[in-house]
């Protein structure tokens, strides 16, 4: 159900990878080596209003270029256009009835709690006690949630050569043969999507509650504080003690600097100024077995407080504590060739910005290191690509443009006059045009080109708790009205009285009889209640602006197919421009106030109604298809290599196949 009038933009891995492969080969029908060369660059966010407006402004020659010799469209995302859903959508050709992935978050039908949808890592579930010691003696599982085959593992199949670099939501690796590096979805070291530190001793930042992060108090005594950097759980250790590596911090209060010494390594700061990675190795077994990760400091400054920020602690990609890449050599291979980099599947420190822990100008900074490292990973890419398929990945514009948006755009509540960053998106659409221009010069001139993002992107003005108006109006109930807003995870909801909540960024679920545990509404009842539900979202308007909140209600029955739509929430709701769910509602806690003005950092999102925020879709090949989809391209690249297509694969060729074959790229 839609709003009429919508504008149309808008370590036991390893045998379980051996498995695989042996059953991929078992199952394949080899065709004769493909020849032909297909280069796909994947731009996370790139809108295509953003994109149109920098290349009629002339500061993107190489798009100008590529449009004008090929084509270009908008490309639809999926529903919900969040990107471990799109990605997902484009990896496997299938929507989300098929390869599972609904949300950044599911739900547990039996406790109503949020928990990952991408990958799940579990510990051996055979251990030996031997006094406080937990010794394994059999493997953890790291394993990837999405269903379905990736189109690359098919390409293997039949002996096509690939590089797939950084693709979203393939935490850990999809099994292949092929060359292949996690992108997000990959954790930190603790296990998370990426835990800051600060060490300080500011107390301004002990009365917050920083989320995304963990501030350490330190004392400053004789010019020397004493902190620990603070890995995961010691599983090896009965009482389980958080594993943890001390440091010491040397003041230099007069000089603005600081001199830090951690693991055997010294590094000498100045304010401003940012580490190189530094390895460091967690000691298991009193030191015969190290769990290994690297780290970078930022010191902002000595006075009149320390304030010693530390990234994330990153999986060494010289050692990789989980599976990072295929093969497993392949991560410390590249680490030997281009030196430490981010493996943190989102390493854009967005947190770290939300909660003045970075503030706009060390954002952007720490970005252009994110994007400096990618620059040298396609240098490598690029030098090593022989021929085959080959996917490369860049996500600083869809980070950047959540953190940054409300530096350009006059009509949001959080923008700031004179920042000094409005021109961060043109000048980043440049570094992309430039990063065209490189990969058309490199790649094979009969190559098959093709540049696309996942989604497009739009305001974020207001805050919409989608459980708020369940609540009022009636659909969800709590315990106690006067303590509305002090409960996370559904822990106020008077469940036997709900007959609907949200959960994730776009999804609602109905309280069904038979699905929850506590569950209220018939299954003969739940279609007159959805459609009620519809009707009361898609005619709520916002009494502060007279827009709707709400332009599409879609029911997941009728757009998602296959086995895993039974898993699916009943309903995906589409959030009209400038509005999207709020934290506090996909995570189950209500507030007083339906809609909030954002005031946060996080100002610009794509969470949303799929029709409102598109995605792009360039080719150096003529596009024939007027409303091209994600999941059009995974089709389009098996038929380039005459490689029959599965049916669970619902997308269409993209191209002319007389046309895309043997055309030459005029230079």
């Amino acid at each position: 159900m839609r709003r009429s009038g919508n504008p149309t933009l808008h370590a036991p891995a390893g045998v379980l990878a051996a498995l695989a492969l042996a059953l991929l080969a078992s199952a394949a029908t080899p065709a004769t080596p493909a020849t032909r060369d297909v280069v796909v660059v994947g731009i996370d966010g790139m809108d295509p209003r953003l994109l149109r407006e920098f290349v009629d402004r002339g500061v993107m020659p190489n798009f100008e270029r590529l449009m004008r010799e090929g084509g270009f469209t908008h490309l639809a995302t999926s529903a919900p256009p969040q990107s471990p859903v799109a990605w997902s959508n484009f990896i496997t050709g299938m929507d989300p009835g098929g390869h599972g992935i609904f949300d950044f978050i599911h739900r547990d039908p039996d406790t109503y709690r949020p928990i990952f949808s991408a990958a799940l890592v579990t510990e051996p579930d055979r251990t030996l006690r031997l006094g406080r010691l937990v010794i394994p003696i059999s493997h953890g599982h790291t394993r990837l949630l999405r269903k379905g085959r990736a189109f690359w593992q098919i390409l293997d199949a039949h002996d096509v050569p690939c590089t797939i670099f950084r693709i979203p939501a393939n935490f850990p690796p999809a099994p292949t043969r092929q060359r292949s590096l996690s992108g997000m979805g990959t954790p930190d070291l603790l296990g998370t999507y990426g835990t800051f530190s600060l060490y300080t001793d500011d107390d301004l930042f002990f009365r917050r509650d920083v989320s995304g992060g963990v501030v350490h108090a330190v004392e400053v005594v004789d010019g020397r504080a004493r902190a620990e950097l603070v890995g995961p759980p010691n599983t090896l250790r009965a009482d389980r003690p958080e594993l943890r590596i001390p440091f010491t911090i040397d003041v230099d209060t007069t000089s603005d600097a600081v001199l830090i010494t951690v693991d055997g390594q010294r590094v000498l700061l100045g304010a401003g100024e940012w580490s190189p990675w530094i390895p460091v190795g967690f000691r298991l077994l009193g030191g015969l077995k190290h769990l290994r990760g690297i780290v970078r400091f930022h010191l902002r400054g000595t006075r009149p407080f320390l304030h010693l920020y530390a990234t994330p602690i990153n999986i060494d990609p010289a050692h990789p504590a989980l599976p990072i890449s295929t093969p497993d050599d392949y991560a410390p291979r590249l680490q030997r060739r281009i030196g430490y980099f981010y493996t943190q599947g989102m390493p854009e420190d967005t947190k770290a910005l939300e909660y003045d822990v970075l503030d706009d100008g060390e954002f952007v900074t720490q970005t252009d290191t994110v994007l400096a490292e990618r620059w040298r990973m396609l240098d490598a890419v690029l030098d090593d690509y022989r021929g085959g398929f080959l996917f490369f990945y860049v996500s600083t514009i869809d980070q950047s443009c959540h953190a940054l948006w409300r530096h350009f755009d006059a009509d949001h509540p959080a923008h700031t006059p004179e920042s000094g960053f409005a021109d961060r998106f043109e000048h980043l659409y440049a570094e992309m045009d430039s990063l065209l221009g490189v990969v058309r010069r490199r790649i094979p001139r009969d190559a098959v080109l093709i540049v696309m993002s996942d989604h497009g992107f739009a305001p974020f003005r207001y805050r919409v708790n989608l459980n708020t108006w369940l609540w009022q109006n009636g659909y969800l109930n709590v315990l106690d009205e006067k303590t509305v807003g002090r409960h996370a995870l559904f822990e106020n909801v008077f469940w036997r009285r709900t007959r609907a909540y949200a959960e994730g960024l776009n999804g609602l679920y109905v309280n069904r009889i038979g699905r929850e545990r506590r569950g209220i509404v018939r299954a003969d009842e739940a279609d007159a209640l959805i459609d009620e539900i519809a009707r009361g979202l898609l005619d709520w308007v916002d009494p502060n602006t007279g827009e709707h909140v709400v332009t599409a209600v879609l029911r997941t029955s009728e757009i998602y197919h296959g086995p895993e739509a039974h898993a699916a929430p009943d309903v995906i709701v589409g959030f009209n421009r400038g509005y999207r769910s709020s934290d506090e509602s996909a995570l189950g806690t209500l507030s007083r106030q339906a809609i909030t003005p954002n005031l946060g950092k996080w100002t610009g999102d794509h969470c949303m109604d799929p029709s409102l925020v598109p995605g792009i879709l360039l080719s150096n090949r003529r596009i024939v298809v007027d409303d091209p989809d994600l999941r059009d391209l995974p089709v389009t690249i098996l038929s380039l290599y005459g490689i029959p297509v599965p049916d669970v694969m619902t997308g269409r060729m993209l191209f002319d196949a007389t046309e895309a074959k043997g055309v030459r790229d005029v230079r």
